[in-house]
């Protein structure tokens, strides 16, 4: 089961977007706020709509690592988003969800129209030491190495802020029950530039400046794949633009998009 929400009005098309790893749609709140004020006093027929992959939020566990598969996952949402018959959509994907979006511009090419791609992980996957693994499967039995953990993605973070304890570390530490360092498996090795030449659409891969989990050269790298794809860095944020400074990831998302 993959749970999804969808909220009515706040844009002239679709929307739908897909959160990073050990994550959830709580991940784009702060930023409504913004396409609500965007929309004050227009008559917009669009809609955002939130989906969660497996084993994160109120999306079903995965069975075993089988499960866990970029492929997968980004059939489970053109599968969700064929259901709602929305589209065409537009696509919007952060970290892990932007590879995921990516791979669902290939699968499912007249269902889309533009994507933004906010910090993805890069075409080739991302490779991560055998610390990283251990550290995930210790963040299971240790919610404040869990919030410290990802609390570190997210520039200029407020460790005591309600919203970073109550929802971001929440997620995460329920998300690494469920999922664990399965999402890392899945992006070791994985090579999908062949299957993103193919795609025709128009892509904003974008890339905050002080990104530190991902690699810049990768996000310019994955743009440059694409026959319609532009590479543009964000100033002064990180790997959670949309956490960090949600009114300007609107801003420059409605304006690519619209």
């Amino acid at each position: 089961m993959i749970h999804h929400e969808v909220v009515d009005g706040l844009v002239p098309e679709s929307v739908f977007f897909i959160h990073g790893n050990l994550a959830s749609n709580r991940w784009w709140y702060p930023a409504q706020e913004f396409w609500e004020k965007h929309a004050a006093g227009k008559n917009y027929s669009g809609s955002l709509i939130y989906a969660e992959f497996r084993g994160c939020g109120k999306s079903a566990a995965p069975k075993d690592s089988s499960e866990v598969d970029m492929h997968l996952f980004a059939e489970d949402f053109i599968a969700l988003l064929k259901k709602l018959n929305k589209g065409p959509y537009h696509l919007v994907g952060h970290s892990t969800g932007g590879l995921i979006a990516a791979l669902m511009l290939s699968k499912a090419p007249t269902l889309f129209k533009k994507a933004v791609l906010l910090d993805p992980v890069g075409a080739q996957g991302v490779t991560f030491d055998a610390s990283m693994i251990t550290a995930f499967e210790q963040m299971k039995q240790d919610r404040a190495l869990t919030a410290a953990v990802i609390g570190s993605t997210i520039h200029n973070n407020n460790p005591q802020s309600q919203y970073f304890q109550e929802v971001v570390v929440a997620d995460a530490y329920k998300a690494v029950q469920t999922i664990g360092h399965w999402v890392l498996k899945a992006l070791d090795g994985l090579d999908v530039r062949e299957d993103l030449k193919s795609v025709e659409h128009e892509v904003l891969v974008l890339h905050g400046e002080h990104d530190k989990l991902l690699s810049e050269v990768d996000s310019q790298a994955l743009a440059a794949l694409f026959s319609r794809g532009k590479f543009a860095q964000i100033p002064d944020l990180g790997h959670c633009p949309n956490i960090e400074n949600p009114e300007v990831f609107v801003n420059i998302t409605r304006s690519y998009l619209f």
